[in-house]
């Protein structure tokens, strides 16, 4: 608890030295967001209000800017449609990724968890899909344009779990509609309750967004569309990007842990530009939903643009972005003139170009040539997009089938928890972790567990919802400190279920 407790006192300290001096910053909002003239938040009100009238001009209808917590600009009809729910489109999938963090924070789903321990009618080769490959869209799950956005099919959780698999796993980004609904029934089974009642108690009041004043589409089988159909308003999504420029701490609780906040908004290794559902600007290859192509571009999404932003995008320019390093959200709801926006749109760069363009106490340099990502795999695909997708009728036509599903799988382990007791490895070379069985786990944990540089695998053994230490002997004392490899495999009847992350030991 002291431990906690000086992290988060430490990111404030941090937050503050951060600032200029003189600069105005306010605490998060309460019913309403605290207010700042632009010149008061370092910012230019001529540039910033051209900045928003650019916004709306290129067909939006709300547009917010905030900087350090404070509303410093909005579009000239907010008195209007202050109240007023926007669709999110794919925003959803962002929404849906960071209740999938609350529940990671809370202890009760793991990116390691297999889809088959969760979702347990799911057969053998659906049931192997990770979380970790829900979140970053590297399930495998076969494409075809006009059944994956087939908003108005009856049961998507049915739909994920009959698609058929083009992919080993983790291997091949293919953006997907039917993978976020499959990760939402995953953490709603991992949870054990109503995906949108645990996403209400446990995000959104907290974040002050309460009962009535946002919605959640549903299929016909009462599944959550993880994937769209968040209807919010636009300051309320401007809390969602508020709580991650803040770290995943609101008013000095933790919602949102620091391994969640750092690997969502970290590019993934298929993809540059893409987190765990939310889109990032840190590296390339960039690879775009597919429309008559799966697009691979050699660049960052916008190259001249901070590295560190990211943003939650959805059709027809929704999007909630925030610049980390700027203290900066912006928010938009609207139409695009192209009516197919999947995200990196000419406006939408000069919307955010003319926004930093206002700041006036930060100089921002271009970022400099991207980082490469390891893992992007680019073979050919017979499918090049809706115009091939078109011709597969047997494909968009099964999801409106009465067909049964396909045998279940083995039963899979759940992924145990791993972080270390201690950070400090011990005058005799002993360095402890703990390790925790989930609560809702269908059996007790037992597998073997190892440490980078340690003497040998320890077994271990852990009921349903226990926490158990383990203690490793590392073969050499570190003369500084070290990041290591912590992990376990929870055995199964599949070979077992692997978990890991990495741990910095020191003296």
């Amino acid at each position: 608890m002291h431990l906690r407790r000086a992290g988060i006192l430490a990111g404030a300290v941090a937050l503050l030295c951060a600032t200029p001096a003189g600069a105005k910053t306010c605490d998060e909002p309460a019913a309403d967001w605290s207010r700042a003239a632009p010149a008061d938040a370092g910012m230019d009100a001529a540039k910033l209000q051209e900045a928003l009238d650019y916004g709306t001009s290129e067909l939006g209808f709300a547009v917010r800017v905030y900087r350090r917590g404070c509303l410093v600009g909005e579009d000239r009809a907010a008195a209007v449609n202050r109240g007023t729910q926007f669709e999110s489109w794919s925003m959803a999938k962002s929404v849906t990724s960071l209740v999938f963090g609350r529940a990671m924070t809370l202890g009760l789903i793991s990116p390691d968890d297999p889809v088959g321990a969760l979702v347990t009618e799911a057969d053998r080769a659906h049931g192997a899909i990770t979380a970790r490959d829900l979140l970053t869209m590297t399930s495998g799950l076969r494409w075809n344009g006009f059944r994956d956005y087939d908003i108005a099919m009856p049961d998507r959780l049915k739909d994920a779990l009959t698609v058929g698999i083009a992919h080993p796993p983790g291997e091949y980004y293919e953006y997907s509609q039917s993978g976020p609904a499959l990760l939402a029934e995953a953490v709603q089974r991992a949870v054990g309750e109503d995906f949108q009642a645990f996403a209400q108690r446990e995000l959104l009041t907290p974040l002050g967004i309460e009962p009535g004043t946002w919605r959640w589409v549903r299929d016909s089988k009462g599944h959550t569309q993880g994937f769209f159909g968040v209807q919010m308003t636009p300051d309320d999504y401007g809390r969602l990007g508020e709580l991650l420029r803040r770290g995943g701490v609101w008013k000095g609780r933790r919602l949102l842990s620091t391994r969640y906040v750092r690997e969502a908004v970290a590019p993934s290794p298929t993809n540059g530009c893409y987190g765990w559902l939310i889109w990032v600007n840190a590296a390339k290859p960039c690879i775009g939903p597919r429309i008559t192509e799966r697009p691979v571009t050699d660049s960052r999404d916008f190259p001249d643009l901070p590295a560190d932003l990211y943003r939650f995008s959805g059709l027809f320019g929704q999007l909630v972005t925030v610049f980390p390093s700027q203290d900066l959200v912006v928010v938009r709801t609207g139409q695009d003139k192209g009516l197919v926006f999947a995200g990196g749109a000419g406006w939408e760069h000069d919307l955010y170009a003319k926004v930093l363009a206002s700041i006036t106490d930060q100089r921002i340099e271009p970022p400099g040539d991207a980082p490469a990502v390891g893992g992007v795999v680019d073979r050919p695909n017979a499918d090049k997009g809706f115009q091939d997708a078109l011709l597969e009728p047997q494909e968009y036509a099964k999801p409106w089938l009465d067909e049964p599903l396909p045998p279940a799988g083995p039963e899979r382990a759940r992924a145990v928890r791993l972080r270390l007791a201690h950070p400090k490895v011990s005058r005799k070379r002993i360095v402890t972790a703990r390790l925790t069985c989930p609560a809702r786990a269908p059996r007790a944990c037992r597998g073997t567990a190892t440490l980078e540089r340690a003497k040998g695998a320890k077994r271990y053994a852990a009921a349903p919802g226990r926490t158990i230490l383990v203690r490793f002997r590392l073969r050499h004392r570190p003369k500084a400190p070290v990041s290591l490899v912590l992990g376990a495999v929870n055995e199964d009847a599949t070979g077992g279920t692997p978990s890991r992350i990495s741990v910095t030991i020191r003296r």
